[in-house]
Parts: structure tokens; sequence; C-alpha cells
């Protein structure tokens, strides 16, 4: 997304297709933490070479971290039988956190570099 994060919502469960909009209505304009925290996790274990897009998605979940240290929380980030939504509040900081620290990992100082 414009924004650096990605987004998706639970309504791709039951609707059988993917959610153009994302996290429109939870999220920030289309964007989540937690999907960006999960595809930021899936790229990176591919090697990824679009490090433009992985810079992004990590300043995206910088800008989105609480002063307190949490990430918000925002729509549902589980289902399950296709209809059943699951707010797991411990996701909102589990998932970007360690996005961050693989990032870091694999990518190092090519974050830092535009």
């Amino acid at each position: 997304r414009e924004n650096g994060g990605w987004g998706e919502d639970f309504t791709s469960c039951y609707d059988k297709d993917y959610a153009v909009n994302g996290m429109k209505d939870y999220g920030d304009d289309g964007s989540g933490v937690v999907n960006t925290g999960w595809a930021l996790l899936a790229l990176s274990a591919a090697k990824c070479d679009d490090v433009e897009a992985i810079r992004k998605g990590v300043q995206y979940l910088m800008r989105r971290q609480l002063p307190c240290g949490d990430w918000p929380q925002e729509g549902i980030a589980g289902v399950f039988n296709r209809s059943c939504g699951i707010t797991y509040t411990a996701y909102r900081n589990v998932f970007p956190i360690w996005a961050l620290g693989r990032c870091v990992t694999t990518y190092g100082d090519a974050l830092n570099e535009e």
C-alpha cells in the first residue's frame, strides 16, 4: 500500500476472495500492523530482493508504534471455520516486533540506505 504497510481483513474468509480494500475499516488506510508483520516475515524468509518494499514496511511499523511501545489494537486478526473471528490481542505486539527483528537480521544496513 502507499503507506508502506500491508493489509487484508477477515471478510476474505467468508467472501472467499481477497479483501481488496485491506484493513480499510479496521486499520490504517488499508494497512494493519499484524498483516504488515506477517508480510515482512514472509518476505524476509524468502530473502526478497525488493529492499525498498521491506524498508517501507519497516518504516510503517515504526510509525505505528505507540509511545508506550505497543502497537494499536486493530481489527480481527484470526479466523476459523470461515466465519468465526478472533482478536488475539498479543498479535499486535508479537508480529511487528518479530518482523522488525527479522528484517534487521536479514537486511541489516540496507534498510538505512535510500
